[in-house]
């Protein structure tokens, strides 16, 4: 290889090796467990939500519920709870009729026509995908605390990760 060629090349080769090279990321994220007691427990009596941090395509909230939400759709996220304390019943599935765009994407109200209801307790994880109408519905005396990761919705490649 002549001097001339190795210089042309010598950039390429330089930038490889540095793309090869492992970089510095920053460290997990973590809630522990008694912090997201004392945040459960502030957010009693009446159904309100903290959020708890967000990265490039999710976020995640804390909420408490002692009544029943709304029916609603996103076209654009997924939904995962993680339940932390009590119970409620998921409404979920189906179609959606007569519902209004809240925003874009955001679709609230109306009726979920051949939905299913599931009970679900402290220690279930609901996943509700982009597009699955859902609501959560407490009975009279009921609580629910759960955290809820909003992941954006993306084609999937057919594979676990």
């Amino acid at each position: 290889m002549s001097r001339i060629t190795f210089f042309a090349f010598a950039p390429l080769l330089v930038a490889n090796v540095l793309a090869a090279q492992p970089r510095q990321t920053a460290p997990a994220q973590v809630v522990r467990a008694e912090r997201l007691k004392q945040l459960r427990d502030s957010l009693t009596p009446g159904s309100k939500s903290l959020a708890l941090g967000q990265g490039s395509n999710f976020t995640y909230t804390i909420w408490h519920r002692d009544t029943s939400g709304g029916l609603e759709r996103h076209d654009a996220w997924t939904d995962v709870l993680v339940i932390q304390s009590g119970s409620a019943t998921i409404l979920s599935g189906g179609v959606q009729d007569g519902a209004s765009e809240s925003s874009p994407g955001e679709w609230r109200g109306g009726t979920a026509r051949g939905a299913t209801r599931q009970v679900i307790r402290a220690g279930d994880i609901v996943t509700t995908p982009a597009g699955t109408p859902h609501q959560m519905i407490l009975a009279p005396g009921e609580q629910i605390t759960y955290v809820v990761f909003k992941v954006a919705a993306q084609p999937s490649s057919g594979r676990a990760p």
